[in-house]
């Protein structure tokens, strides 16, 4: 079990996130982008060596992303439109469970929790990984769903939601005849 803090993304100055152990030693940096098509993410260790990397091969509204590690793929992520309660992470057979509003997460199988991330009041992210070995693609999804925070908030029209939207006032018949034998009221 490893406990680590993970910075709010620096996209004002250069888009980098780091990951550092209680003790604030960088152990991993966080860099790229999504939001378009080809676009990666991908997470290095302290020698800036590439560990993994997300990279988008779709855009729209259901956009798709496929999950790296060392330059195989292993597996694939397919956001919904509401993106708040549940994602699949294929071939890896992991769940993702959270809320971007409150940048909450939690990666898990079936039968195991394999990595938990919660806010601190510096606005970073206290993230506790039970899984060593797939530590560098535990951290790089909760960077990645950090990241789409500012993407879904930030272009509305980009993630539209059926489920929030209001209903719309239909009015069959606005020009019709027919409406003049309506009682009056």
């Amino acid at each position: 079990m490893h406990d680590l803090l993970m910075s709010k993304i620096r996209e004002q100055f250069d888009g980098i996130t780091t990951v550092t152990t209680y003790t604030h030693e960088i152990k991993y940096i966080i860099s790229g982008q999504i939001g378009q098509r080809h676009d990666k993410l991908t997470i290095y260790d302290q020698s800036y060596e590439p560990l993994a990397e997300i990279t988008q091969v779709s855009s729209g509204i259901l956009p798709r992303f496929i999950l790296m590690n060392q330059q195989q793929t292993v597996g694939s992520i397919g956001l919904s439109l509401k993106l708040h309660e549940l994602l699949f992470v294929n071939n890896l057979n992991w769940l993702v469970l959270g809320s971007l509003e409150k940048r909450r997460f939690q990666i898990k199988t079936v039968r195991q929790q394999l990595a938990t991330a919660n806010p601190i009041r510096d606005q970073r992210l206290s993230i506790h990984i039970a899984q060593i070995n797939q530590e560098p693609l535990l951290l790089l999804i909760i960077a990645f769903l950090d990241r789409w925070q500012f993407i879904a908030h930030g272009h509305p029209l980009a993630w539209p939601s059926i489920f929030n939207a209001p209903a719309p006032t239909l009015t069959p018949f606005i020009n019709s005849n027919s409406l003049k034998y309506l009682p009056k009221e």
